[in-house]
């Protein structure tokens, strides 16, 4: 029996350890010549990382200027030593980047809609954007991590698509022929093809079948004046542009009659290749889902600094492993021999704890932290009434006593974790993981540790 105890008892703190171990010093894999932690990191909220912050302001700027003369005629070309004033009888009209009609509630209010929609499809750990109604201006403020450049970068594009002729520039397709995009993808004799798929209206999908049987490629037999023949290849392509910029051209083989609109973005038969295809086709899909941006901005961007600097966490961080030392100190004197295995157990639950935030995507917050704390110190009661009540029952007393004084902290918890507020919602997700983990851990380990420390 004492040697059933002993590798029991080891086998606990083998476990406690692994789950330590992994917690806070990761667990890693080799990806070919590369040894990467596979555990997820925190995802913290902007008080303890930098921000990048995006002014976007309504563009003012002249784009052009038209003149007309008395007679109310376009005058397209601009003769040298003719002054085209007021006073000569000549209508200046400036051209703006905006035009004044544009400037409406409206468009400020479907511009910030198009922006948040793009903020959250491109995956914005946490945000915040401020619409001033007076003048349209925009202020985002979004996490800075290695991703951020990416987002602003397909956050402030127009959200435009294009099918021009090659040769003389007539649009012959845009965006309001497209009724959504995605991705899709093909496998060929050697290689997989990423595309970017677009599915047209009623109207785009008429047009599409036209210009699919005007713009191929066409062979024609042709007689010099040798009297020879020969084959000639006549191509009349169209251009496909996203946000006013070419993207490539292209023609077709056949009459597109589906509807549907596939704009290849690269092949390959490398994996990581065709992530990054995948990345770029996707990220494409949510520009034109969320809509073109009705305005034109001006943006300034600067990275503003954590509320809470480096040296506060390490602060904290130390507080955090003072407060395990008492907790462990104080079980020993409390307990005495069992205190030891009770303070092991308190360690292995935090580490355990550490390890489901990471894995649940929990956003770390001032009160999500708080949420831990609570957390901590309930197991901690809990841990101390098991040791300190051995010859209880550990259903029917211990743990039913403690799961009934607990109901408060139940209703909070759950009430927080469905506010609007991320803040408060942090606080009661981590309150909510930390009891369930609470009891999963206790219910299987320390029982176990307590009944083995019990038996003669």
């Amino acid at each position: 029996m004492k040697a059933y105890k002993v590798i029991t008892i080891t086998a606990i703190i083998l476990l406690v350890v692994v789950i330590v171990a992994a917690s806070f010093l990761g667990i890693y894999k080799k990806n070919e010549y590369l040894v990467k932690d596979i555990v997820p990191d925190y995802i913290l909220c902007t008080e303890f990382t930098d921000s990048r912050v995006l002014n976007l302001s309504v563009d003012e700027s002249i784009e052009s200027t038209t003149v007309y003369d008395k007679d109310g005629n376009e005058i397209a070309d601009l003769k040298e030593g003719v002054e085209y004033t007021e006073e000569n009888g000549y209508t200046i009209v400036e051209n703006k980047v905006n035009s004044d009609d544009k400037l409406t509630k409206e468009n400020y209010e479907k511009a910030k809609e198009i922006l948040q929609n793009r903020i959250v499809s491109l995956g914005t750990e946490q945000y915040t954007i401020k619409l001033d109604e007076n003048n349209g201006n925009i202020q985002i403020k979004m996490t800075e991590n290695d991703n951020t450049d990416t987002i602003i970068d397909n956050l402030i594009k127009e959200g435009t698509f294009e099918l021009r002729d090659s040769e003389t520039d007539e649009v012959l397709l845009n965006t309001s022929n497209v009724e959504s995009a995605s991705i899709a993808s093909a496998q060929g004799s050697s290689e997989v093809g990423v595309y970017l798929q677009l599915k047209l209206n009623d109207e785009g999908k008429q047009k599409l079948e036209e210009i699919s049987k005007t713009y191929v490629q066409t062979t024609t037999q042709t007689t010099d004046e040798n009297g020879e023949t020969k084959d000639e290849t006549t191509t009349k392509e169209v251009k496909v542009l996203f946000n006013g910029e070419e993207f490539t051209t292209t023609y077709f083989g056949e009459p597109m009659t589906t509807g549907v609109l596939d704009i290849r973005i690269g092949t390959s038969s490398d994996e990581e290749t065709l992530q990054q295809y995948a990345v770029q086709a996707s990220q494409m899909a949510i520009v034109l889902n969320s809509g073109e941006l009705p305005l034109v901005y001006q943006i300034t961007e600067y990275t503003e600094s954590a509320e809470i600097t480096s040296s506060q966490i390490h602060i904290a961080m130390y507080v955090g492993i003072a407060l395990v030392c008492l907790m462990f100190i104080y079980l020993i004197i409390k307990l005495k021999a069992k205190g030891i295995l009770a303070g092991i157990l308190q360690v292995g639950y935090i580490g355990l704890l550490f390890l489901v935030l990471r894995y649940t995507n929990i956003k770390i917050t001032l009160e999500g932290i708080v949420g831990i704390l609570v957390s901590l110190i309930i197991n901690f009661m809990y841990i101390y009434k098991i040791f300190s009540n051995l010859s209880e029952s550990f259903i029917k007393e211990t743990t039913l006593k403690i799961s009934l004084k607990l109901i408060p902290i139940y209703i909070i918890a759950v009430v927080f974790t469905f506010n609007s507020i991320s803040n408060i919602s942090s606080l009661g997700m981590t309150l909510v993981w930390g009891i369930i983990m609470m009891y999963l851990y206790n219910l299987s380990l320390t029982q176990v540790a307590a009944k083995t420390i019990q038996e003669k």
